[in-house]
């Protein structure tokens, strides 16, 4: 250890000898080290798995079953509700559910100004299948209507000033309901659950109703929705459950793949029995998506923060060319220091540790200003991008992504002068 800190004093008195030529050198890497890490940021976010233990079990099925004639199509990415009755017949998915978001206004009273919520109309399933943590309360104990919500906890500290508001009564559109749970603070990103139409990137919803509260009092789908017939939007209570309504999002759990080739072999019966009984006359496309490709398979992947990624990169490789031509004339203008260092019986290995230690105080100031122009690059994003505010974090795991980095590529900087500086000519350093 006090050899290790000889060679750090040592690279200490090198710095001070040539600050300006070594700071430009930091700068530079930092530069392209920051610039990329701000755009790897979002990228790294947006393609996470919130749930890598469980996101190969749950399946977003889809199917032709639409009365229409169509050989060459895919199947509608959102259900009718008869539909979805027809899917969550089968016992073979160990958990399933429908739901779809809307909109609303939220207050205690008729006296109070009403605050706009998001909503997600929805089943108990929901809190399980995607870990949803609960704060207080509890979930709703079956899938009929009741007059029964839950709240985010911010939007229960909100409205109430507590978490804490299980039993008390609040107007939802000017309909009275309960408060049976609040859930603890919870995000997931990216909201995989409700992929269509890039709403993966949005905040989680504030209110949660039953799935059949929500058809009976006519809420809308404020995200996609759609008819293949004369449905009355306006009637979702009687209309909406029977005809060709199309605005629910459905999943199903399934845990192991013969549970997944049952179930396949379901939608296939399914839609054959409906395509015998003259409901459909379309060629079956049955798709049975897994979460972790639910983005993709909808084309919803940003394709900006895939070319800002890019170009980042190779800005990175610019910057890691100039650094390391800078590190390659401190090192001439040194190089009889070393040479001279050589020639008093200093080992190849020890001027490699030098050098090591040289490399680990780069690493050391140039994580410090990356993460500084990192946050610049960051903050300059979200404005630039709104949409994408919530993926702009850091997390341990990228934080050490970018030391690892910020590593690697301060060696890559000094490897050349490195190897110069030991494997080169004695007789023709000591010259020079």
């Amino acid at each position: 250890m006090e050899q290790f800190f000889y060679y750090v004093k040592v690279s200490w008195v090198s710095i001070k000898r040539a600050p300006l030529p070594y700071a430009l050198t930091v700068f530079i890497l930092s530069l392209g080290l920051g610039v990329f890490f701000a755009n790897a940021t979002f990228y790294y976010q947006m393609n996470s798995d919130p749930l890598p233990h469980k996101s190969d079990k749950l399946f977003y099925p889809m199917t032709l079953m639409v009365p229409y004639e169509c050989n060459d199509c895919l199947p509608p990415r959102i259900h009718s509700y008869s539909n979805v009755q027809k899917l969550s017949a089968s016992d073979i998915p160990t958990a399933k559910v429908a739901m779809y978001s809307s909109d609303g206004y939220l207050r205690l009273s008729s006296s109070q100004a009403p605050t706009p919520v998001s909503i997600r109309i929805t089943q108990p399933a929901f809190f399980s299948m995607f870990e949803v943590p609960l704060l207080h309360g509890s979930v709703w104990s079956d899938d009929k209507a009741r007059q029964e919500l839950i709240l985010s906890k911010q939007t229960a500290e909100k409205i109430f000033g507590r978490s804490n508001v299980v039993g008390e009564k609040v107007l939802l559109d000017d309909r009275h309901y309960t408060v049976i749970g609040v859930l603890d603070n919870w995000q997931m990103l990216p909201r995989l659950y409700d992929a269509n139409n890039r709403n993966h990137v949005n905040d989680a919803d504030q209110v949660y109703m039953p799935l059949e509260t929500g058809y009976d009092y006519n809420y809308m789908s404020n995200s996609q929705s759609h008819t293949f017939d004369d449905t009355d939007f306006r009637q979702l209570g009687t209309q909406g459950r029977t005809g060709a309504l199309h605005q629910l999002q459905f999943w199903v759990q399934l845990d192991t793949q013969a549970q997944q080739q049952a179930y396949r072999q379901f939608m296939d019966n399914l839609v054959a029995d409906e395509k015998k009984a003259g409901r459909h006359q379309s060629t079956p496309n049955n798709q049975l998506v897994a979460m972790r490709d639910i983005v993709r398979f909808f084309g919803g992947e940003s394709a900006d923060i895939k070319a800002f990624a890019l170009v980042t990169l190779l800005f990175l490789g610019v910057c890691l060319f100039n650094a390391s031509h800078l590190s390659l004339n401190r090192y001439l203008s040194n190089q009889y220091e070393f040479s001279l260092r050589r020639a008093l019986g200093a080992s190849r290995l020890q001027l490699q540790q030098q050098m090591l230690a040289d490399v680990l105080l780069m690493t050391l100031f140039c994580t410090l200003c990356g993460l500084l122009i990192a946050w610049g690059g960051v903050e300059l994003l979200n404005y630039l991008w709104p949409a994408n505010r919530l993926f702009g974090r850091w997390d341990p795991t990228l934080l050490l992504l970018l030391l690892g980095l910020t590593l690697s590529s301060s060696y890559l900087v000094t490897l050349y002068p490195s190897l110069r500086a030991s494997f080169g000519g004695l007789n023709q350093q000591l010259k020079e």
